[in-house]
């Protein structure tokens, strides 16, 4: 079997002996995560006392105890209000009945009970007509059984009642032990993982570790803050509403927050069915729901892009899968540690060739250039997309860069495709047309001829896509008040050289976009010389990688006087020339 089938199926066998593992292993694995969530956490605090001198094994001390307090205390207070709310919700059935009535009677009045009663009927009719067809003479009525639970052995019950929580409570212990000794030995586990990976890739290793623990610390405080503001404003509003229990409420509603998207509305579930149920009408029922929608739409769109002044680095999509996979892998934990495992393995995967998929699928970064998704949209024949993706560019970067860095690399992509045969001529000619009308509708009102202060002439090397750049050239010389009339490109060199004549500027500007361009660029240079020898003749060689010197004195050597590599050098070079011509010798080098 040939190696380019054999690799593709080891990783995917790879791959599903990693989700396997993740599965069945999810009783050890699941505290481990956690517990290097909580570390995380808790790392910051640990740094800051031991900057104060405070010693480690003191410092690790400190904050862990400070953090079992915090929760046992929280979890006191919640516990209490939780058991107090359970006894007292069946003192409002009165008013949840009048909600149901009232609501019942809003369907009735709208109509949709009626269509509801109406199916239900129909169905129920349905259901009886097929049992009468199949129901046979009427079985005798079966004797009961009564299981009767033997309450004899206390200790029997007692196990009953605490195996559920044997589990839980274990995974708990775990992470209680596991987090002191994470705290205490960082270093040493940082340097293991180092050994492990191997010193040969140490930079690399270094830098995703350092990436990955930046990213999961910062994300979590921004977290942590963004989310005890949510629930300290939501218990706040709930007790100005007259909620009870409102500091349980708003505890959950800010732990449930943890939970991308649907935490939020989890949380507000609670206090809304409260409300519901303990004040009769529904004034305060729409107040509670009025003020979760404004404390979301005030979290999310000015505290957290105040606070988070840096992503977490995984894009939308790839975080709502990742959220599904570790739910579906490890349940409601995998979905509170969705993200921050996410994070690790996408700051891993950028530094891992083998794993480079998973940050391509599932990292915040564009997956291909911008000049590279233009190509590919003209490549299509989308022209509506690809000026879409010019007036990104444009909204983020000067007109000249947009220019330079995506239309003509654009063009360049499209030469270097038709050049190695993958398109042909029809195709690279749609990808030229496209981009030209991209810079006809960017291109500023022409002045009237009279108000230009210059007229300079155009030319074509070999190709459409030359004169395209010399149309991005064009514009760029508006705003010095030089017109720039670009000759057809399907002009023969002997025809450019009369062309110049008749026209009677003194410069000419030369397009020749690479790859290809530059035998005819050359030829094209000693002609003009040659027949035009008073003319300036300024070479706009673009878009060149590797042999830009090399291109440059091959160009000089061929009558040209000076030679651009970018737009905007191309247009500096005509304007020097045209405002400073005797200073200029020929020969001269950008």
């Amino acid at each position: 079997m040939p190696s380019t089938v054999v690799v593709p199926l080891q990783r995917l066998l790879v791959l599903v002996l990693v989700v396997a593992c993740l599965y069945w292993a999810q009783i050890v694995l699941m505290p481990i995560a956690f517990a290097v969530l909580v570390t995380f956490l808790l790392s910051p605090p640990v740094t800051a006392l031991q900057r104060w001198r405070v010693p480690r094994v003191l410092s690790v001390i400190i904050v862990v105890v400070l953090a079992l307090a915090i929760v046992a205390g929280i979890g006191a207070v919640l516990g209490s209000q939780a058991v107090s709310l359970g006894t007292e919700l069946p003192k409002y059935q009165s008013n949840i009945r009048q909600k149901i009535s009232d609501i019942r009677l809003l369907g009735r009045y709208t109509g949709f009970g009626q269509v509801a009663e109406t199916v239900r009927s129909a169905a129920g009719e349905a259901d009886r007509e097929a049992d009468r067809a199949s129901r046979g003479p009427k079985p005798a009525r079966p004797t009961p059984v009564v299981v009767v639970r033997d309450e004899s052995n206390p200790l029997r019950s007692l196990a009953e009642v605490v195996t559920p929580w044997l589990e839980p409570l274990s995974r708990a212990g775990l992470v209680v032990l596991l987090v002191p000794f994470m705290l205490l030995a960082r270093e040493e586990m940082r340097n293991r993982l180092l050994r492990l990976i191997g010193f040969g890739r140490l930079a690399m290793t270094t830098r995703a570790m350092d990436e990955a623990g930046e990213r999961v610390t910062g994300y979590l405080l921004r977290q942590f803050l963004v989310n005890a503001a949510f629930g300290a404003l939501a218990a706040g509003g709930l007790f100005l509403i007259g909620i009870p229990y409102a500091a349980l409420f708003g505890f959950l509603a800010g732990t449930l927050r943890f939970v991308p998207y649907v935490g939020i509305w989890i949380g507000a579930a609670m206090p809304v069915a409260a409300a519901m149920a303990v004040h009769p009408g529904w004034t305060r029922l729409v107040l509670v729901i009025a003020l979760f929608l404004v404390l979301e739409l005030f979290i999310s769109g000015v505290l957290e892009v105040l606070i988070y002044a840096r992503s977490a680095g995984v894009s939308e999509v790839g975080l709502l899968v990742a959220i599904a996979f570790w739910t579906w892998i490890w349940g409601p934990i995998g979905l509170v540690l969705a993200t921050p495992l996410t994070v690790c393995i996408v700051v891993v995967a950028k530094s891992v060739p083998e794993l480079e998929f998973l940050w391509i699928l599932m990292g915040n970064e564009p997956a291909m250039s911008t000049h590279i998704a233009l190509y590919q949209r003209l490549l299509a024949g989308d022209q509506d997309e690809a000026s879409n993706i010019v007036e990104r560019a444009l909204a983020d970067r000067p007109r000249e860069r947009v220019f330079d860095e995506v239309l003509l690399p654009g063009l360049a992509l499209g030469a270097l495709d038709h050049r190695r045969g993958r398109i042909d001529v029809e195709e690279a000619s749609a990808v030229v047309a496209g981009v030209r009308e991209i810079v006809e509708q960017l291109e500023p009102p022409a002045e009237e001829p009279g108000e230009y202060e210059a007229r300079v002439f155009g030319a074509s090397a070999h190709s459409g896509a030359d004169a395209a750049g010399l149309r991005m050239l064009r514009d760029l010389l508006v705003p010095a008040r030089i017109a720039l009339d670009v000759a057809s490109p399907d002009l023969l060199s002997a025809e450019v050289v009369e062309a110049v004549r008749a026209h009677g500027g003194e410069i000419v500007l030369v397009g020749a976009l690479a790859p290809g361009g530059l035998a005819p660029a050359r030829f094209l240079c000693k002609r003009l010389r040659a027949s035009v020898p008073g003319v300036r003749i300024v070479v706009g060689r673009w878009c060149v990688n590797d042999d830009v010197d090399s291109d440059r004195a091959s160009l000089l050597a061929a009558g040209a006087d000076a030679v651009g590599t970018s737009l905007v050098e191309t247009r500096d070079l005509a304007l020097q020339y045209l405002r400073v011509r005797p200073e200029v010798p020929q020969g001269q080098v950008a």
